[in-house]
């Protein structure tokens, strides 16, 4: 039986274990973490992270198993292991990302806090979808998330894909929460929006600058909106970068595609109120950050229909959900708000009143509190069930 220390029952603390990656790379669960740290939790509730980073610099690069994966793997296992035999947690919050290379580590963090006694909650990030089918790993997969999601106190979707994906596996809708958002710091977000003067319309992505996230398919709807500017924010693998600059150079586009680097979340919510819409045609996620923070700003959101997206954006009160290889589409999408601004100011005014009443940080976080109190109850009458 796992109880508080003397030191945290005398305080009233109830101490929460934070499974989860910070930065490097950047990406939503690492900027989620990174806010989540600053802003701390409402009292009684504290909050200690064991750091799960990738050694590898962009996230959309594959991982490989090679002894830096290695040392990293049992490192956090055994810091999670440390924490939990402390004695000193009520309950650990695992951050997951449902891939086959973290499905060991994920299973024996779970497994851990079993054999120890701590309830845990599973958030699991990006799309959880267990139907791809890999002739061996898919069964095991399959297998390992449903001894997850047995064991757990609750189960986080970020979106109803992932919670038909949890569902697949098993009857856990008694413990899934369908959606979580991603929370937004309100305090980071400018107040109204900054117009130019020179009646360009300027088109703002930022996100991993990736196949994946749908880059190339902007290059080609820039090259169908010969007065429309478009700008490129994020990092991503060098020579993903190459080849998209080359095809911008090959169109002729330069003067209209800007591709810049990296930068702070604070610096992306400082460019957001100059531009005029938010492109998003990515392939494949979770609960796009990025999304959010172009929905708080006041943007409307022209974006692929992945994910949690369609449960983000009101269409057509916000903006257009297009299918991610509709270039046509996209770019009709962003005409018709182009020459339209009372309808870009409208959309953008319905995405703000909409991520200020869901997104917002202490909104979230008290949701995600009330799934803490409930794992704890629960472990609480198990208890006096014994």
């Amino acid at each position: 039986m796992n109880l508080p220390s003397d030191a945290d029952a005398s305080s009233g603390a109830v101490r929460v274990l934070l499974v989860s990656p910070l930065a490097p790379p950047p990406g939503g669960i690492q900027t989620w973490t990174q806010i989540l740290l600053q802003r701390g939790l409402p009292p009684p509730f504290e909050i200690e992270l064991v750091d799960t980073r990738v050694t590898r610099r962009h996230q959309d690069i594959p991982a490989r198993l090679n002894r830096a994966e290695v040392k990293r793997f049992f490192s956090i296992l055994g810091k999670v292991r440390q924490r939990l035999r402390s004695n000193r947690f009520e309950v650990m919050h695992l951050n997951v990302a449902p891939t086959y290379m973290a499905t060991p580590r994920n299973l024996l963090s779970s497994l851990l806090a079993r054999r120890i006694g701590v309830p845990y909650v599973i958030h699991v990030r990006g799309t959880f979808d267990p139907s791809i089918t890999r002739p061996i790993a898919s069964r095991l997969y399959r297998m390992a998330y449903r001894a997850m999601f047995n064991g757990a106190a609750a189960v986080i979707g970020l979106g109803q894909p992932s919670y038909r994906g949890a569902l697949a596996l098993g009857d856990f809708r008694d413990k899934t929460v369908p959606l979580l958002p991603n929370f937004i710091d309100f305090r980071d977000v400018p107040e109204g929006l900054t117009r130019r003067d020179d009646g360009i319309t300027t088109v703002l992505f930022s996100g991993a600058i990736s196949e994946a996230k749908g880059v190339f398919t902007i290059v080609d709807v820039a090259d169908r909106l010969s007065d429309v500017r478009f700008v490129l924010v994020g990092d991503g693998p060098p020579d993903t970068r190459t080849e998209l600059l080359r095809c911008i150079r090959a169109r002729g586009l330069q003067e209209r595609v800007e591709v810049r680097g990296p930068v702070s979340q604070r610096e992306v919510l400082a460019m957001l109120p100059s531009c005029d819409v938010f492109l998003f045609p990515s392939w494949t996620e979770g609960f796009p950050l990025s999304v959010a923070e172009a929905m708080a700003v006041g943007l409307p959101v022209v974006a692929s229909p992945v994910g949690a997206v369609p449960e983000m954006i009101d269409v057509p009160d916000g903006g257009f959900l297009i299918q991610k290889d509709d270039v046509y589409g996209f770019a009709n999408a962003l005409a018709t708000l182009r020459d339209k601004p009372e309808l870009r100011a409208q959309m953008g005014r319905h995405n703000r009143a909409k991520a200020m009443l869901e997104y917002d940080f202490d909104i979230v976080v008290e949701r995600l509190c009330a799934i803490y109190r409930d794992a704890i109850d629960g472990r609480a009458m198990n208890r006096m069930a014994k």
